[in-house]
């Protein structure tokens, strides 16, 4: 359905490895689509990621084609969620879940599916719902 948002072949998807994709890209990306669309805004944030993981060589849009991808094909964010837990410190997950708020918030209407992923994943990171809910009051 994504697929075709982004047309750049610089690196093939298979050349793009899985320790390249930013963990919370995914669950930007999760999040943005929640609600059954991906608005401009919440591209425009991902892609704003996105940018700041890259190296010269790879471009964005190849690695939002991976994370796209590697959506799709999930059933669970268990691997994702995994990682974040395996890796994060608290003060990384307290901010992992401001960037997810701004997903959230970014177009302006807070869809009751991507509040209820945010709070998902929040407590799936180990990070209790009070925190959680402080974040989203924290502007950026």
């Amino acid at each position: 359905m994504f697929k075709n948002l982004f047309k750049s072949n610089s690196k093939t998807l298979e050349e793009i490895n899985t320790h390249e994709v930013d963990v919370a890209l995914r669950l930007m990306f999760e999040i943005a689509i929640s609600d059954g669309t991906l608005d401009k805004k919440e591209l425009i944030l991902i892609k704003q990621r996105a940018n700041k993981i890259t190296s010269s060589d790879l471009k964005i849009s190849n690695l939002i084609k991976k994370i796209i991808d590697e959506t799709e094909n999930s059933v669970s964010l268990y691997e994702t969620v995994t990682k974040v837990n395996n890796s994060y410190t608290k003060d990384e997950k307290i901010d992992l879940l401001k960037t997810l708020w701004e997903i959230v918030a970014a177009d302006s209407l807070i869809d009751p599916y991507e509040e209820n992923l945010y709070f998902k994943i929040a407590e799936l990171i180990k990070i209790k719902r009070s925190l959680a809910n402080q974040i989203k009051h924290i502007k950026p």
